[in-house]
């Protein structure tokens, strides 16, 4: 089995394929997977981290994500990364770029907790 650092790493890398960031989320997430972009947007399970990415790539125009990992540790099943989230449209244009924190909690290689910490202002309207 990968290691944490290992999944976390996967499972973000997806994300520059399109359709990636939902598969990622059915390949990685659990029934009881609790995702939060803490001040923005709050999910529990797959079905409803799926609707919430679908309103993004909608409202949005996302079709990838670009990921620069600048940092990324783990102590057990706990990883945190620092990373730079690069919002790409269907153009290969980046529209917007994140700079984030993210904690990601991992029982048997899937991802049970995910929380990242950035400014959100962008995003609310």
């Amino acid at each position: 089995m990968p290691s944490p650092v290992e999944t976390v790493e996967a499972f973000c890398a997806m994300w520059a394929q399109p359709g990636g960031f939902a598969q990622s989320v059915r390949d990685y997430f659990t029934d009881e997977t609790d995702y939060e972009n803490v001040g923005l947007s709050h999910t529990v399970g797959v079905d409803q981290a799926l609707a919430m990415i679908g309103q993004f790539e909608q409202g949005m125009g996302l079709a990838t994500i670009g990921v620069d990992m600048l940092e990324i540790v783990a102590q057990g099943d706990t990883v945190l990364t620092e990373r730079v989230d690069h919002m790409i449209n269907a153009a290969g244009e980046t529209f917007t770029s994140i700079r984030l924190m993210g904690i990601f909690k991992l029982r048997d290689g899937k991802i049970v907790q995910w929380r990242d910490y950035f400014d959100a202002s962008p995003f609310k309207g």
